[in-house]
């Protein structure tokens, strides 16, 4: 027994595609065992018991006696995942139904107290999968894993399938293919008795090596990725006595172990990738900004306008001139201005093309000139002295409460930082309106109504007062400018520390 899942994208159809060539070439051989021994949706592990039973009784009455293979098919895997790893018992019988060794499940018998027992001594169970890299995270949990459930399936990633030129009469291009009669004769021999098969003698010690390297590779390997390829040794053995059997042999020779073993070789890539994928949370390796823009432009016919290619790489994500400067760089890319009729105001949209290499010729020459790096100044050579003036100034700014614990790097971003502007007045708040008093003597309020001032009003008015006289004496000083931002910085570097130290810390 062989058991082996597909896994690929469900977009790309390779696994349905492949299930389908392989039950097109076997229908022929296999005659009407696909369609009658097939089940699917088993979820626990009394179920598949039961499934093993009832096949191997109902065969006994048959012309061609006891038969109780059968071959489970789940083309979504991932729907029973999530039954099986409910089910407690369904990882054990799996495991026992893959060794070949007795299956047993006890139910109620038709009497109150009695009890019924189902027993397949040979379970003979074919078993294949389908599965999408992303779910088989979520499914494929670690404990089964290390209990030695998965490391008896084969898995072997798919990418996409082969693309056959239809027939004139055939919609499907794998029929327009007839299998030959090898296989039928090979099923035929294998039925019509009991065969043993063995090693040839050079067959043997090759699988001894392979043997002995699976155990080496295993050992070097984190357990969560072992556990999926313990079997690795055992896995040659029976694909390799399946490829003997269908060239209607016993003796397995050394090209069916070489052969087999690198079909298990592939599918221990496989698991590699997909338990890497898994750890990782599924994602895959960043692109570099050159492949995103090859990608891009591979997508849009090969050429776009500059403006556009950057929107396409992310708006905020690549900077204009980090893109120039990859377009610059890159020796398969071509810039040139766009051609326009007439004369137009505005800049000129230039092309962006990608240069793609035909098999068999050179890579393209780089037509412009690589951006050459600006060579970098020597670093000044600081001086004892200022070293020392400096460590007194960090000194003297680390005593303040306030800098207490912060580092020399503190202190150089806090005198390197420009002075903040200072921050804009609140708006004074509106005088009142002054209160109208008469003048007079006499209660009658006879005579001139004249302003008298109080409150805020009151205040301006005497300093206004002792402005006027101090301006007659006292020479004008130069009004106050508003520091803007590269005022405060231009402050900032005639700061007497930065102006004297900086050389230190440039």
């Amino acid at each position: 027994m062989v058991w082996t899942t597909l896994v690929g994208r469900s977009s790309n159809g390779a696994k349905g595609t492949a299930k389908e060539a392989a039950e097109h070439i076997l229908g022929d051989a296999l005659g009407d065992f696909l369609a009658i021994r097939t089940r699917g949706g088993i979820a626990s592990g009394p179920a598949l018991v039961n499934t093993l039973y009832e096949q191997y009784n109902d065969s006994l009455a048959t012309e061609g006696g006891p038969d109780g293979r059968i071959l489970v098919v789940e083309e979504e895997w991932q729907n029973q995942l999530r039954r099986t790893n409910r089910c407690p018992s369904f990882a054990g019988t799996f495991r026992t139904v893959w060794d070949g060794k007795t299956v047993v499940n006890t139910t109620r018998g038709k009497k109150a107290g009695e009890r019924e027992e189902l027993r397949v001594d040979y379970p003979l169970m074919g078993f294949h999968t389908h599965i999408t890299p992303g779910t088989w995270s979520k499914h494929i949990s670690s404990s089964e894993a290390l209990g030695g459930s998965y490391n008896r399936i084969l898995p072997v990633m798919v990418q996409m399938s082969k693309v056959l030129e239809p027939s004139e009469d055939e919609e499907r291009p794998i029929r327009q293919y007839e299998p030959g009669r090898a296989l039928r004769q090979a099923y035929e021999w294998a039925r019509k008795e009991h065969r043993v098969m063995t090693f040839s003698p050079a067959a043997r010690r090759r699988f001894h090596q392979l043997r002995v390297l699976y155990l080496e590779e295993t050992a070097k390997l984190p357990e969560e990725e072992a556990s999926f390829i313990e079997r690795s040794a055992e896995q040659v053995w029976r694909v390799a006595a399946v490829l003997t059997a269908a060239n209607r042999k016993t003796l397995i020779p050394e090209a069916a172990i070489e052969a087999a073993a690198a079909f298990v070789d592939y599918s221990i890539e496989s698991v590699r990738k997909l338990v890497n994928n898994a750890s990782s949370g599924g994602g895959s390796a960043p692109l570099t900004l050159d492949d995103r823009i090859r990608r891009t432009l591979r997508k849009h016919g090969g050429e776009m306008r500059r403006a556009h290619l950057g929107r396409a790489l992310g708006a905020g994500r690549f900077s204009s001139d980090d893109i120039d400067a990859e377009l610059e760089a890159m020796p398969d890319i071509e810039v040139e201005e766009e051609e326009r009729e007439g004369k137009r105001s505005g800049v000129t949209p230039r092309i962006v093309r990608l240069i793609e290499q035909k098999e068999g010729e050179d890579a393209p020459a780089q037509t412009r000139e690589p951006v050459q790096a600006p060579t970098p100044a020597p670093a000044p050579v600081p001086n004892p002295a200022d070293a020392e003036a400096l460590l007194t100034l960090y000194a003297e700014w680390a005593a303040k409460e306030e800098n207490k614990g912060k580092s020399l790097t503190a202190f150089l971003d806090a005198v390197r930082a420009p002075a903040e502007a200072p921050a804009p007045k609140a708006p004074a708040k509106r005088a009142t309106a002054p209160r109208k008093a008469r003048t007079g003597t006499g209660s009658s309020g006879e005579g001139t109504a004249v302003p008298r001032p109080r409150g805020t009003a009151a205040k301006k008015s005497a300093a206004t007062k002792k402005s006027a006289a101090t301006k007659k004496t006292a020479p004008k000083a130069p009004a106050k400018k508003a520091v803007s931002a590269r005022g405060a910085k231009k402050a900032a570097t005639t700061n007497p520390v930065v102006a004297e130290q900086g050389e230190i810390w440039q």
